[in-house]
């Protein structure tokens, strides 16, 4: 054996150990606070309120049925969940069969099942940050490829969101694959290349459909290459692509009528919008997501993926430019959408990671070279800055989550058969007032609605001064994501509240106030799905109880947090 391969050897020993403390941290970050939000005896449904919606279809493979029912996402991610639960929680397939509404089979099922799925998705988490590392070693070695593995395994978005059993961290998974092999069609056209990169876009499509859009990126790749005379290449992309999508999405296709129903609704979804104050809040969602990405992996590690995206294209053109040009069209296909999450763009995080990787090595030694790492490494640690105060948050470090605290202050001041006002049924975001906490759409259900089990009496009365004034509960609740709505509406119902009811002030309890200093240091205000996790939840008593004192807060008491009176 020549000299040459042991010295490579003795070069890459170091970097394969850098991989691993990699991974290692990335999956360390990911199991804190792992089980945060899961059903328990206070509440059937998590406090993630996607998480049911995203696993219900799956209720229909454990009765038998392979067919989800549900369209509004591909299957493959409910069938991995499917799969993860034959290997960990087998009991659930007989217990969902023979369960009774109202009985205890099915709240154990859910927080089982939604385990499972959270499994599932720190697994795909992990294989990401993996993947970002073998796309930046192809393309620039091993060193730059720890670099862009690092930056993955601590942006703040991709963390917080590994937590949650939901498709959006599956499907960059696929998307971060598709790239991969992008860039191998970049440097080898080759049969298996092409085929590889069709399959992992049909699978990121299958997961979630907007992932398909990934399958610009081999094409682009091949395009770029000599071998222009294979005119087949596109065909075979496309087709292992469409084959990938219909063997893991099959009753997408075989039941059209009902799929065609959830997908035309989701695409009403996204150019209506949730509701005009939400777009009214944030008119221009491209400017809504460049603000949002800075919490998703702070201006200084954005700023280095594009000095190496730049960087690049210099000398990686063809690598380079299929990454950057999905990169470019997905962030204007989630802005030009009317929703607004910032969950969307977590489909951006892993071209982007990979871009980090080279802003430290695209620069020769210098002045030029330290200011490259000192952004870099500012980056670094401003995300991993921003990652352990979410974690905090959701690890209830120093805190107790607000929606119980508030929930033992109401027991204590509301009694037995007395009443508790609420803006709107009980949901994610609202104490545990009631077991079966799943919002209108659920309590509705017959199956689901067997389970309200409401700790007092509940008056639900909208942003209504009149119908509240009429019902007169002994507390109001209210939460930020109750006055989400119209202007007028909410001034309407302040104006009701404070002048025709009883009430010395509103009370208050929340994990961070959004307008102190040293969150606006690290973001804007979060969007609407970071905040699942801290609610900011009000609290107000209408009406005294007879010979007691209602314990009231100071204005101000949580800091940064405005007098809504």
């Amino acid at each position: 054996m020549s000299e040459q391969p042991a010295a490579t050897q003795r070069i890459a020993r170091p970097g394969y150990i850098a991989l691993a403390a990699v991974l290692a941290l990335a999956a360390g970050l990911r199991l804190i606070a792992f089980t945060w939000g899961l059903p328990d005896a206070t509440h059937m449904f998590s406090y993630h309120p996607d998480e049911f919606h995203s696993l219900h279809g799956a209720f229909s493979l454990a009765m038998g049925d392979p067919n989800p029912h549900f369209f509004n996402y591909g299957s493959l991610y409910l069938y991995l969940v499917a799969l993860a639960a034959m290997v960990g929680s087998p009991a659930i397939f007989t217990s969902i069969s023979q369960a009774a509404p109202g009985g205890p089979e099915l709240p154990a099922a859910i927080r089982a099942w939604t385990l499972d799925a959270r499994v599932v998705t720190l697994l795909l988490s992990l294989a990401t940050v993996y993947v970002v590392y073998l796309t930046a070693r192809r393309i620039w070695g091993q060193w730059p490829g720890v670099l862009a593995a690092g930056a993955l395994a601590v942006m703040p978005l991709h963390v917080v969101h590994s937590h949650y059993a939901t498709v959006d961290v599956p499907g960059a998974f696929f998307v971060a694959l598709a790239l991969y092999f992008a860039v191998r069609t970049a440097e080898e056209p080759t049969a298996r290349s092409l085929v590889w990169a069709g399959i992992a876009a049909g699978l990121a499509a299958s997961v979630k459909y907007s992932g398909g859009l990934v399958i610009v990126a081999p094409l682009l790749a091949w395009l770029m290459t000599t071998d222009r005379r294979r005119w087949q290449a596109p065909v075979i992309i496309i087709a292992c692509a469409a084959a990938a999508f219909a063997l893991t999405s099959p009753y997408t296709l075989l039941d059209w009528s009902d799929a065609w129903r959830d997908i035309s609704f989701e695409m009403a979804h996204m150019r209506a919008g949730d509701d005009p104050a939400a777009i009214a809040r944030d008119p221009n969602g491209w400017w809504f997501h460049l603000q949002q990405l800075h919490l998703a992996l702070t201006w200084p590690l954005l700023a280095a993926g594009v000095w190496g995206a730049v960087a690049g294209l210099r000398c990686y053109w063809r690598q380079v430019l299929p990454l950057l040009v999905f990169t470019l069209l997905a962030f204007a296909v989630i802005g030009s959408a009317q929703v607004r999450y910032a969950r969307y763009e977590m489909v951006l995080l892993p071209p982007l990671a990979v871009l980090v990787g080279w802003a430290v090595q695209s620069v020769r030694p210098g002045v030029v070279r330290v200011v490259a790492w000192l952004l870099t490494a500012t980056g670094l640690v401003a995300a991993a800055w921003v990652t352990v105060l979410w974690l905090a948050i959701m690890g209830h470090v120093g805190f107790m989550d607000p929606r119980t605290s508030v929930m033992e202050r109401i027991e204590d001041m509301v009694p037995q058969d007395d009443s508790i006002g609420l803006v709107s049924e009980p949901w994610f975001h609202q104490p545990p007032v009631d077991y079966c906490n799943g919002g209108p759409g659920l309590r509705s259900s017959p199956v689901w609605g067997a389970y309200r089990r409401p700790v007092r009496e509940l008056v639900i009365t909208g942003l209504d001064p009149g119908a509240l004034g009429e019902a007169l509960p002994r507390v109001l609740i209210f939460t930020d994501f109750d006055l989400a709505a119209p202007i007028e509406q909410r001034e309407a119902f302040w104006t009701g509240l404070l002048d025709d009811l009883y009430g010395s002030g509103v009370m208050w309890e929340g994990y961070l106030g959004f307008g102190t200093w040293w969150t606006r240091a690290v973001t804007w205000e979060p969007a609407h799905d970071w905040r699942y996790v801290c609610p900011m939840i009000y609290y107000r008593t209408l009406r005294p109880s007879s010979g007691s004192v209602v314990p009231q807060l100071p204005p101000g008491q949580m800091m940064g947090m405005p007098d809504v009176n």
